[in-house]
């Protein structure tokens, strides 16, 4: 997804969760939570918009 936003086109090599699972096993096995991504953009996603991020269950 992000690959085709700039331009190229990229294999999937990881299943990314939009929201982090943090170890809940019902939102770790939701597939409406997963997207496709390329493992340079899921880390990029992961290292920023992920890393402080709190969420509640």
């Amino acid at each position: 997804m992000k690959c085709y936003e700039e331009g190229h086109i990229t294999m999937a090599t990881v299943v990314d969760h939009i929201k982090p699972h943090r170890g809940d096993r019902k939102l770790f096995w939701d597939r409406g939570n997963w997207q496709p991504l390329c493992e340079h953009h899921h880390n990029v996603k992961t290292m920023t918009e992920d890393r402080y991020v709190e969420y509640k269950f």
